[in-house]
């Protein structure tokens, strides 16, 4: 994904910064979900963004079936920087979001890892889970 809209690549550039450091993931949820607006049952998507240190949750939207998750990732991402300044770092456990928010990354100064666990993103899914099982 390359942003080309120059105004709001230039408002990323002109953000403040904060201390946050963030967990991203898109996530699969493997739940069919029926809708009378769709077909068939779908398998959503989430978007998760969860903040590193205190493993809170900042962001959570179930898409739609039509919905690119990675670019509604992106825009929330986006949304994030705007409203609270951009993060020192991101981390990503998947490469093809890696490679979305890469420009994001670069035009912010914000440090983009791909690590193989996101321990708050894990940690919410585990909490998930349970809460499910019971």
């Amino acid at each position: 994904m390359i942003i080309t809209d120059d105004e709001l690549l230039s408002e990323l550039e002109q953000a403040s910064k904060c201390d946050a450091v963030l967990e991203a993931e898109v996530i699969v949820t493997g739940a069919s979900v029926k809708d009378k607006e769709f077909d068939r049952p779908a398998n959503p998507s989430l978007c998760l963004i969860m903040d590193a240190e205190s493993e809170m949750v900042l962001k959570c939207e179930m898409q739609k079936p039509e919905d690119d998750a990675m670019i509604s990732m992106a825009e929330e991402i986006v949304g994030f920087i705007l409203a609270y300044g951009a993060p020192k770092e991101i981390r990503v456990s998947n490469i093809l979001l890696e490679a979305v928010l890469e420009q994001i990354c670069d035009v912010c100064g914000i440090k983009l890892r791909r690590v193989k666990s996101l321990k708050a993103v894990q940690g919410f899914l585990r909490g998930m889970r349970e809460f499910m099982a019971r």
